[in-house]
């Protein structure tokens, strides 16, 4: 059955920023479907493992079937992970790699087929504003991943622009996500907050108005940038 609403995927929408997105879409009267790993499936939800190929081909095949179309798909699922730059083995590059990196690459593998067919679509990847520079709070891994992203997003989105499909991209500072607030102390947390020019960090929300931004048509002239919501970190 075809909806007659835009259809969005948002990954990592259990928490953080995802969540934020999922939200806010919803609320903008858009069929908005959340998947991550720690989810109870629902009509508003998918449990769904970016790093497993067959999953996401599953539930965006699903997605399709159920409501004819796949509109928008906002890739935020991530891990940030510490460690000294000489100690990371094969194991820690693989693991935030398959999640941070090579998850959304499979997650628009799967999506772009469908707009494609339609000759729509939106695709918002998040990177971080360690792909500006570096991280001051996860490992190098974590900041090659970002920069992986930013390249995933530049190549698709020249690949793709004449297919109807703007991808682009976020790259936030650190925002107060449970995901941060798990790794990083209080104490470190407000020496971050101190160093921006804001003197704070980010609400999930506030880089969840910048993807819907993206994600809508005010943005159809905007394809392959990567914007950043950073308060002013350089």
């Amino acid at each position: 059955m075809s909806s007659d609403r835009r259809v969005a995927i948002i990954t990592g929408a259990s928490r953080g920023i995802g969540n934020a997105t999922a939200k806010l879409l919803a609320s903008r009267n858009i069929l908005s479907i959340g998947i991550s790993r720690h989810v109870e499936e629902s009509n508003e939800t998918r449990r769904c493992d970016v790093r497993d190929e067959d999953s996401i081909s599953r539930v965006f095949a699903e997605v399709a079937t159920t409501h004819g179309r796949i509109d928008i798909l906002v890739n935020c699922a991530g891990i940030a992970t510490p460690g000294d730059a000489l100690s990371l083995g094969l194991g820690d590059w693989e693991s935030v790699l398959r999640t941070n990196l090579i998850g959304t690459y499979f997650c628009c593998k799967h999506a772009i087929p469908y707009m494609r067919a339609q000759r729509y679509g939106r695709i918002i990847n998040t990177a971080s504003v360690a792909a500006r520079s570096y991280s001051r709070t996860a490992s190098v891994a974590y900041t090659c991943s970002k920069y992986g992203v930013v390249g995933l997003t530049r190549q698709l989105a020249a690949e793709f622009g004449r297919d109807g499909i703007n991808i682009n991209c976020v790259a936030p500072s650190q925002t107060l996500s449970e995901m941060l607030t798990a790794a990083v102390a209080g104490a470190d947390l407000k020496q971050l907050a101190a160093g921006n020019p804001l003197g704070r960090l980010a609400e999930p929300g506030e880089v969840a108005e910048t993807i819907g931004f993206l994600a809508s048509e005010q943005a159809s002239y905007i394809n392959g940038t990567v914007i950043d919501i950073n308060g002013g970190v350089l």
